[in-house]
């Protein structure tokens, strides 16, 4: 068992359970499919998977699926890089705060211990949007007010009404190409029945977490977390930091967390053009020999914002880490391993050093904070920036990428000149440089790869006035061509099945207008993964005196084709040679390679490809 400290998080699902059950026969609004139900969310679903980095995303505040824990949502991507390549950089990581109440330590953790949760109120689920969604436009938008009430994004996407105008998420910032939302607390009533040791410091924490899909910009997932005091007494030198236990390798490998290293690299330049050069914070985590190339990456957290002051008397002076720590859970705290009480893990938070390296191969912990923050007061709320990030060793390009969308794009939106430089004086934090936001008339444009073929959804804002719509692409980054014939004004999506595995494809929306006019959507970029070698089942199994087996090969090559009994005995030679990339089909009629029809009974079918192999069970009856 990988952890001796384990009996913490079976405790706390126990719980999650049983809520869940009250949850299913609460909620009135769930989704058919086994959507998510709201109170803890223990299905898998909330993934960010519009990337080439895939994240578990749960509504307690924590990230990562927890792989081979055993969990009901463990078997979904924790954070899986390159996306489908199975292999996990990240057990859990969770958000800490820290502070003083009356004088004593608090710290609330997401993980390992889950004492931020969300409420026994069924809408604390998690939320999806995409940029331009309905409710959702944001500035630059015309109608960033969605619901013209001379506010901007009021009304924070999380089932409730905040603005008290009777509506329920009517106008929000749908952020990135795809967001999460969520909502949660430390004081709620399971939480202190599960750790009677804690002190809730009645936090509330309206969490966001956004990705992208353009080719440059899709190893990262941000997260914002928002936290408001909700009690009546002050949290003082507080601190916000991340926990990470970050296991790195293959899922079928076993025990990947033993071979694993850390360490932290500061102020990594990032250059924002006429706003200069900003270093940044990076705590992060690998595999120590690179599983022979199977993990070439290094995974970890880059501090991107959060409240300074240029005095230093109530916040930091200027954005960055000022705790760095790993330890180990195999040893006690004393000696470098896990806290196990509020006052070690202020200790840590507080500590406000920059450990060495990790580079002894070991099961390692981290931990990045910041702070202090002279005093959370009642009412009030800090903003607390990160990303999740994974980039080649050595090249930290994917940070850069990760604070260069963070950093966004400026506007000018009081209409004067000499305000801000250039005359924009509105920063917005989540756009990729050089972008150019959808414009008012398109509101959504997604593509997202779905099997074989590429799906394109959209939404307009206005309907009156459109005469059609007309789908470009790109191979990479050729030259656009139209795709198809033009659709008609009443559209909204699109499925593109001429694409080929393993490549990069571009797409935009031009959406025309009865006036002549034609207006269209940033450019937008998925990949078809590769084709993988599959062996699907015969037709018909059982079968009597024939049966067909079908194969699909990535690669055109060499192939060998047989049956084999049960003792592992090759009984049947199907095919061997070569054969061209795609699907073939083969057909057996039960006789076996000396001529005679193979006994009823169970066999096994084995395709061989390569360095790649498959098998399926067959049955034969007589």
């Amino acid at each position: 068992m990988k952890r001796f400290r384990l009996f913490i998080p079976l405790t706390i699902l126990s719980c999650v359970f049983v809520m869940m059950a009250f949850a299913r026969a609460t909620e009135t609004a769930a989704k058919d499919g086994g959507g998510p139900l709201g109170i803890f969310v223990v299905n898998g679903s909330p993934v960010h998977d519009v990337g080439n980095l895939r994240v578990h995303a749960s509504n307690w505040g924590a990230i990562g699926s927890m792989p081979g824990g055993g969990y009901q949502f463990s078997y979904a991507p924790s954070a899986e890089w390159p996306a489908g390549s199975g292999v996990e950089y990240l057990y859990v990581a969770g958000l800490w705060v820290g502070g003083l109440v009356n004088g004593v330590p608090a710290v609330s953790t997401s993980a390992f211990e889950i004492e931020f949760r969300p409420s026994l109120d069924v809408r604390d689920k998690v939320y999806e949007t995409t940029y331009g969604a309905a409710g959702g436009l944001r500035t630059p938008s015309a109608s960033a007010d969605d619901d013209g009430d001379g506010s901007i994004d009021e009304d924070r996407l999380d089932g409730f009404d905040n603005d008290g105008d009777g509506l329920i998420d009517e106008d929000f910032a749908a952020v990135s190409d795809q967001m999460l939302s969520r909502i949660f607390r430390d004081d709620t009533p399971s939480a202190t029945q599960i750790y009677p040791q804690h002190v809730p410091m009645h936090l509330e924490v309206s969490e966001e977490s956004y990705q992208f899909s353009h080719p440059d910009y899709d190893d990262f997932v941000g997260f914002t977390f928002r936290i408001t005091n909700k009690g009546t007494e002050p949290v003082t030198d507080a601190y916000v930091g991340v926990f990470a236990d970050g296991d790195v390798g293959r899922r079928n490998r076993p025990n990947p967390w033993l071979d694993d290293a850390t360490a932290y690299a500061a102020d990594i330049p990032v250059d924002h053009g006429v706003h200069g050069m900003q270093g940044y914070d990076f705590g992060y985590w690998y595999d120590a020999d690179g599983d022979s190339g199977q993990a070439p990456g290094y995974a970890g957290i880059v501090i991107l914002d959060h409240p300074t002051d240029p005095s230093g008397a109530t916040a930091p002076q200027t954005v960055g880490a000022v705790t760095y720590a790993n330890f180990s859970g195999s040893q006690s705290f004393e000696d470098g391993g896990d806290p196990t009480n509020d006052f070690e893990r202020y200790e840590l938070l507080s500590s406000r050093t920059i450990d060495r390296s990790g580079t002894v191969p070991r099961d390692y912990r981290s931990l990045i904070a910041v702070g202090p923050f002279a005093a959370i007061a009642p009412g009030q709320t800090i903003e607390f920036s990160i990303a999740l990030v994974v980039t080649p060793r050595d090249d930290f390009t994917n940070v850069r990428h990760a604070a260069e969308a963070y950093h966004g794009l400026w506007f000018d939106l009081d209409h004067n000149s000499g305000t801000g430089i250039d005359g924009r004086e509105h920063q917005e934090h989540w756009y990729l440089p050089n972008s150019i936001p959808v414009p008012v008339a398109i509101t959504r444009f997604a593509p997202r790869v779905e099997g074989a073929s590429v799906h394109l959804r959209w939404e307009t804002w206005k309907d009156a006035g459109l005469a059609g719509f007309q789908i470009l692409r790109a191979e990479g980054s050729g030259l656009m061509h139209a795709l198809g014939e033009s659709l008609s004004a009443a559209s909204r999506d699109y499925v593109d099945r001429s694409v080929q595995p393993g490549t990069r494809y571009d797409y935009v929306l031009v959406a025309h207008e009865t006036n002549g006019s034609t207006v269209s959507s940033q450019r937008m970029s998925v990949v078809v993964p590769a084709a993988e070698l599959a062996l699907r089942p015969n037709v018909p199994n059982p079968f009597v005196s024939a049966t067909m087996v079908g194969f699909t090969l990535p690669q055109s090559g060499h192939v060998d084709l047989a049956v084999y009994d049960v003792a592992g005995r090759r009984v049947a030679t199907l095919f061997t040679g070569v054969k061209g990339a795609g699907d073939h089909s083969v057909p057996w009629n039960g006789v076996g390679d000396d001529g005679r029809r193979v006994s009823a009974g169970i066999y096994f079918c084995r395709i061989q490809a390569g360095n790649t192999s498959a098998t399926r069970k067959l049955v034969v009856m007589r």
